[in-house]
């Protein structure tokens, strides 16, 4: 019986003379929001998520900060990583002055221990020094230029205090594509640092990869010489939070649209159940009780809200693999992502069906509780005879 009464409902939208095509517009509304998301979402998170992961790749997933410690004391915690096999480097991390001719830049120096390189280097000769594309541009630095490095925090007596300075030759400019890197940040070797400070120190362990909270609160308690750990998250909240801003401002504008979409499906059912109001009088003249006259009309409302935005859905995933797959480069060359990147995650998947979903499902509730509010078989036949 129920088959029965989807198959009139079905049959009364594609083949009666009165087609709704409010209905039908409604219907694919539901079928664009639920498309939009899901592309929206894949494509902001692709670009989103490159961008942290060439920030991570140079600037580590966590850093573990450490109390100024030699090579001997550090040793412990760093066998203990390697056991586990977390990729990770050493260095020794200050901030100084760089001079090149009459200009003067902050920087943050990475002095790098050649035991345990970053993986990010994997040429570097641990000879002299590499800096930033953009710090070269600005300070005017070419390969083979001499730059000279001042450390305002340490100082010689001799004649006053005097800042330190050493001398170094830049070997190569490499280029992140993380701005901040590129503008303030230099390579070298431990060595020189060491000079500098005229103490053989190491001051961070810049781990990547994910790390275990439990595993790195044991090793805070069981190796003193560590700080504090900071994720890369915790580094960057500014970042982080602008970036769960715009997709939380993405999102919201959509489920504004979809809310516009069930407006659209609410004109378009009440118009539908007035058209079909004396057939479902005869049904219920033929024995049908009012319960399964409702039950099939709830039914019928969620199918259709549910393969609207099933079919939205699919036909969405399949589009960005046609763009992952076959898609140009699009963007202009000021753009690190030339191609668009897709990053596809589950969440995104139940947003985009969720969403869509049940605000339809709310608004199609609401036009069938109307309409049974508002009419009457016993009147309506009435009113017929």
């Amino acid at each position: 019986m129920l088959f029965s009464f989807l198959r009139y409902f079905t049959h009364y939208l594609f083949h009666a003379k009165t087609r709704q095509k409010l209905l039908f517009l409604a219907v694919f509304g539901l079928f664009l929001s639920s498309f939009s998301l899901i592309v929206l979402q894949s494509t902001m998170g692709g670009l989103q998520n490159n961008l942290m992961g060439r920030s991570k790749k140079f600037q580590g997933h966590s850093v573990i900060n450490l109390i100024d410690s030699s090579k001997s004391e550090v040793m412990p915690l760093l066998m203990n990583l390697k056991s586990k096999e977390i990729p990770f480097h050493l260095e020794y991390t200050l901030e100084l002055l760089l001079r090149q001719g009459n200009f003067i830049s902050p920087i943050e120096v990475h002095g790098l221990s050649k035991d345990f390189p970053p993986p990010y280097l994997p040429k570097y000769d641990y000879k002299e020094g590499v800096s930033g594309a953009d710090l070269a541009n600005k300070m005017n630095m070419g390969l083979g230029s001499q730059v000279q490095m001042i450390s305002p925090a340490h100082t010689n007596s001799f004649l006053g205090d005097i800042p330190r300075s050493i001398s170094i030759y830049v070997d190569n400019v490499i280029r992140t594509d993380v701005p901040e890197v590129d503008l303030y940040h230099f390579w070298t070797t431990d060595s020189k640092l060491q000079n500098l400070t005229r103490d053989k120190i190491y001051n961070r362990v810049v781990i990547h990869g994910p790390l275990e909270n439990s595993l790195i609160n044991e090793s805070i308690q069981k190796y003193p010489i560590i700080k504090n750990w900071r994720t890369w998250e915790s580094l960057n909240e500014t970042l982080v939070w602008a970036l769960r801003l715009e997709t939380t401002i993405m999102v919201f504008l959509f489920v504004a649209m979809t809310m516009l979409v069930s407006l659209c499906i609410t004109s378009g059912l009440l118009i539908f159940f007035d058209k079909i109001k004396v057939d479902l009088a005869s049904f219920w003249i033929l024995g049908s009780s009012k319960k399964k006259l409702n039950n099939s009309s709830s039914l019928l409302l969620h199918l259709m809200s549910l393969f609207s935005v099933l079919g939205g859905l699919v036909f969405g995933l399949f589009f960005l693999y046609l763009l992952d797959k076959y898609g140009v480069e699009v963007l202009p060359d000021v753009f690190v992502d030339r191609k668009i990147p897709i990053f596809i995650t589950l969440k995104g998947v139940l947003v985009s069906f969720v969403v869509p979903y049940s605000i339809s499902l709310i608004f199609s509730t609401f036009s069938l509780g109307q309409f049974k509010k508002e009419n009457n078989f016993l009147d309506h036949v009435r009113t017929i005879g």
